[in-house]
């Protein structure tokens, strides 16, 4: 079963540029004022979900799924009862669907160096969107991740390093998703960059209607990952950041009219081929290497 994404939008994407780690300078800090650097350990599950150890409260030891796809923090209904926390309903987007959740507001929360007071989270019952999430407390989303400066994930060390600034910068607009160009036979999509995802997904219906005339390789198959309905298939004519190459790829049908605009799909890191990650806030770009 496959990581089920449940993400709310914050505000306007961050588009990214694509390229390797090492041929770009990093982003320059304020003299007399260098960023406080921090490296925590994670597990790898599943081959690409990443999972750090945090604190809300009290509760200490909690497991968290970092997620670069969610624009939102959320923690597990169990958490929240453990927490006796007031919440609200609300509802978030769960790939192609509208679906229910609650709101409540967490005392602090605490993940690496990022000290967070009384936040707002979303609470679900995580164990329902995937087998993955079973035994995990929360999901941290780009509303805690863009708090710092850069975060970079290194999957073959597995640690996981946080810059921050020593003054944070109110001026920087919260980080909504990072969206990938991504060309398929000549038409131009953008995709949410997503540490919480495992391949391509893409959305049938955008896709469709920029290649009324969309070619395929091979039979196309179905395949369920719990709530979702996708369709898989191979598709020739497809550059990420470098030449044409056949991809398989996962196509489900998009959100309502209105939901996620300028999105169409979701790219895993897994695609990347990456060892390396760098998700450089404060300049707004991206490396891998």
């Amino acid at each position: 079963m496959r990581w089920a994404k449940l993400v709310g939008l914050l505000g306007s994407p961050i588009f990214v540029v694509l390229g390797i780690l090492s041929g770009f300078p990093l982003h320059a800090q304020e003299p007399g004022k260098p960023p406080v650097s921090s490296t925590i350990p994670f597990q790898l599950r599943a081959g690409f979900l990443v999972v750090v150890n945090g604190q809300i409260g009290d509760l200490e030891g909690l497991k968290f799924i970092v997620d670069t796809g969610a624009s939102f923090t959320f923690i597990d209904r169990k958490v929240a009862d453990r927490l006796k926390l007031p919440r609200r309903p609300g509802k978030t987007t769960n790939f192609d669907r509208e679906v229910p959740v609650e709101w409540a507001v967490v005392p602090n929360l605490r993940v690496g160096p990022v000290r967070a007071g009384a936040m707002r989270v979303m609470v679900a019952k995580l164990g329902e969107y995937s087998e993955f999430a079973e035994d995990v407390d929360g999901i941290i989303g780009l509303d805690v991740l863009g708090r710092s400066e850069k975060i970079s994930i290194d999957y073959e060390m597995r640690t996981m390093s946080w810059e921050m600034a020593r003054e944070l910068d109110g001026r920087r607009p919260s980080a909504a998703y990072f969206s990938i160009p991504f060309v398929v036979q000549g038409f131009p999509m953008h995709l949410i960059l997503d540490t919480g995802f495992q391949g391509i997904l893409l959305y049938k219906d955008r896709l469709r209607k920029g290649l009324p005339d969309l070619q395929t390789s091979g039979k196309p198959s179905e395949v369920d990952f719990g709530r979702l309905q996708t369709t898989q298939v191979k598709l020739p004519g497809v550059r990420l950041a470098g030449q044409e190459t056949i991809a398989t790829v996962f196509l489900t049908d998009g959100p309502d009219s209105g939901g996620l605009p300028g999105v169409d799909g979701y790219l895993g890191i897994s695609a990347l081929k990456a060892k390396r990650v760098e998700f450089d806030f404060a300049a707004r770009l991206l490396r891998w290497e």
